[in-house]
């Protein structure tokens, strides 16, 4: 080390050296570290902050979100100034050396790789034999029966204000809105459609096509996300009314879950062990009232009393729908960070869930489990995805399926005995992932799914879309069309045949993951639907081939392939050009890029502090180090006092 190295190191505060040069030192993400040099940088001195309370912290976040552009103005006054508080009560009670401090620089600041899962077994009963001593001998046997049909909307997205003929290509986070004369009339470009509009809604033409193309279908499971991609605006009357009136335009019958839009402020759940628990059980009020004309007053009452969750059998079947909130796993919640104490089953979810199964083996049923966000997504807390596993390997003969939305994509996801040994044998469930209803990220779509009325298992599923490059999505009415047999087209790239009522359980889907290893053609199909055929998702080298395949073949989210995303930016980016004139980019994808990345991980707090931390370049990070350090200086001494040590020992 030279003589000035040496110098700057001896005279520049560790935590800023660490910013300069442990920044991407693969040494400071070791597993038994603490939490990285780097991210203790920012997050100490935050820390300290938190301290002069929710006030002056929310202040400094907002104001250096906007003096620097890192997102819309109203998004760092409206999303970030009300997850602040938040922040500034986790910080205040968690320790820097704390597992809750290195699992929030590795999911939320993104500056070191996820930590291991902790080890936890989770306590439950020996398996039993089927068909002794109960009644289900004869249930895992297909039928000729008819099948019955199930409808899967998810992610609607509801904007109320969207407005037909304002501008649709505009540089605020949010278009198709009033924004004064500039969006308006003769100044509009790209004009927007007459869909979306209150008065001819997306979700009202959706709901017809469905009762015309699944008349009889049993019932309708909704995967959640009724408010508008608006979270700057997301304030509990304004929330709660949305959830209200989107429930009472839904059919009958249907069962639901709650998303992470459908709380305010966004991602909101606080645990039960919190002392701020009660702040989100209007959210379940809401669920309970609106539901229970579904689901009966005894599951709307668990719903009150169990965190959003409730089981139901269907009336006429030996199908029991268990319906959990995935809310308390997502890692932008920030309640989930507010202790040391590692709490392995959050508001006990997980053990209600095994409890519920239990049952349903126990009376001879089969289940579907329905939620908003799968346990496989690099969004998923890898504890409770781990454990969520564990128990879905026990009840791996109990469980038909599961359903879940949350990506806004097409997607798949398999379960495994053991994720080190995955294949078609050792396959053992499968989570079916709806595309969204908002045209934001991809075509409109809902899907029909074929269901066994013996076994429950899906027999086959049509997704159907509107084309947002036909004339109908601008004019009207809307097309709804099948955009594939999953039977038909994914049963095609096999090298063998299966019978007609072979279920698409997790040994037909990693079939498929192995169809797609050798047939390209086979994998790009898949790809081509992620926006619900709107465009391709482009992936053509084999790194990326492998790492998507190895993305289906998980519903555990440490086993995904996945890594901490290093380049995350939520905000507008007029800057960045088109694609060129030879570019397989779909148009349409270039006018939704933006909103394509918003999806559920909405623009707010968490993504603007991954785009400070992992996200921006350096002195982004430094600049707002040495603001929160200077407003903690110039506090302190407003308030003649002295708050930890000074910076040269932080």
């Amino acid at each position: 080390m030279g003589v000035f190295a040496r110098l700057f190191r001896r005279h520049t505060p560790p935590s800023t050296y660490a910013l300069l040069h442990g920044y991407d030192d693969e040494s400071i993400c070791a597993q038994d570290f603490p939490a990285t040099p780097a991210c203790l940088a920012l997050l100490t001195p935050l820390k300290q902050l938190a301290h002069f309370g929710d006030g002056p912290f929310t202040d400094i976040c907002t104001e250096f979100c906007t003096e620097l552009n890192i997102q819309d103005p109203v998004v760092c006054l409206g999303a970030v100034g009300t997850q602040a508080p938040i922040l500034a009560h986790v910080l205040r009670a968690i320790d820097a050396d704390s597992l809750a401090m290195n699992s929030f620089c590795s999911t939320i600041f993104g500056m070191c790789r996820l930590p291991a899962t902790v080890p936890f077994t989770v306590p439950l009963p020996p398996e039993i034999e089927l068909g002794v001593n109960t009644s289900t001998a004869a249930r895992f046997n297909s039928s000729d029966r008819e099948p019955f049909q199930v409808v899967h909307i998810s992610d609607v997205h509801v904007d109320r204000d969207y407005l037909a003929g304002s501008e649709a290509d505009c540089d605020e986070v949010l278009c198709c809105r009033s924004y004064g004369p500039h969006s308006l009339g003769n100044n509009v470009t790209n004009p927007a459609g007459l869909y979306g509009h209150p008065n001819v809604t997306l979700e009202a033409s959706m709901f017809d096509a469905i009762k015309r193309i699944a008349p009889n279908a049993s019932f309708t499971i909704f995967t959640g996300d009724i408010d508008d991609s608006a979270v700057w605006e997301a304030y509990k009357p304004k929330v709660s009314n949305r959830l209200h009136t989107f429930y009472g335009e839904m059919p009958a019958v249907s069962y639901p879950v709650i998303g992470n839009h459908d709380v305010a402020p966004v991602n909101g759940f606080p645990r039960s062990t919190s002392p701020n628990a009660s702040q989100v059980d209007w959210v379940y009020d809401v669920a309970a009232r609106d539901w229970e004309k579904w689901i009966g007053s005894e599951a709307a009452q668990q719903v009150r009393n169990s965190s959003g969750c409730y089981s139901r059998v269907h009336p006429g079947t030996s199908l029991r729908i268990i319906s959990i909130n995935t809310n308390l796993w997502y890692k932008q919640d920030f309640w989930l960070y507010e202790t040391d104490e590692h709490i392995w089953d959050p508001n006990g979810i997980l053990t209600w869930l095994a409890s519920e199964l239990d049952l349903a083996e126990r009376s001879g049923q089969r289940a579907w489990i329905i939620g908003h966000m799968s346990f496989g997504k690099t969004d998923t807390m890898r504890d409770q995805s781990n454990y969520a596993n564990q128990i879905f390997r026990r009840y791996r003969k109990t469980i038909a399926a599961q359903f879940y939305g949350h990506s806004h994509k097409d997607e798949l996801e398999i379960s495994y005995l053991d994720y080190e040994d995955r294949r078609a044998d050792t396959a053992t469930g499968i989570a079916f992932i709806s595309g969204a209803l908002t045209p934001r990220g991809g075509n409109p779509v809902f899907r029909v799914y074929d269901v066994d009325p013996v076994t429950y298992d899906v027999l086959d599923f049509r997704p159907y879309r509107v084309n947002m490059d036909s004339d109908s999505f601008k004019t009207g009415p809307l097309d709804w069309e099948a955009l594939y047999s999953a039977r038909e087209k994914y049963g095609g790239f096999l090298n063998e045949s299966l019978a007609s009522d072979y279920p698409l359980n997790g040994t037909f889907w990693h079939l498929v993951t192995e169809a797609m290893e050798r047939d390209d053609n086979a994998f790009q199909f898949y790809m081509s639907n992620l926006a619900r055929g709107a465009w391709s998702d482009q992936c053509h080298d084999e790194k990326c081939k492998e790492n998507r395949i190895c993305a289906i073949r998980s519903m555990q989210s440490e086993s995904n392939c996945g890594t901490v995303p290093m380049e995350i930016s939520f905000k507008p980016m007029p800057h960045r050009a088109p694609p060129p004139a030879n570019s397989t980019e779909h148009p349409k994808r270039s006018l939704h890029r933006r909103a394509e990345l918003n999806k559920c991980e909405p623009p707010g707090l968490a993504t603007f502090l991954g785009q400070v931390g992992a996200g921006s370049d350096l002195s982004v990070a430094l600049q707002f180090q040495q603001k929160v350090r200077r407003a903690v200086r110039d506090l302190a001494r407003q308030q003649k006092r002295t708050y930890l040590p000074s910076w040269l020992s932080l």
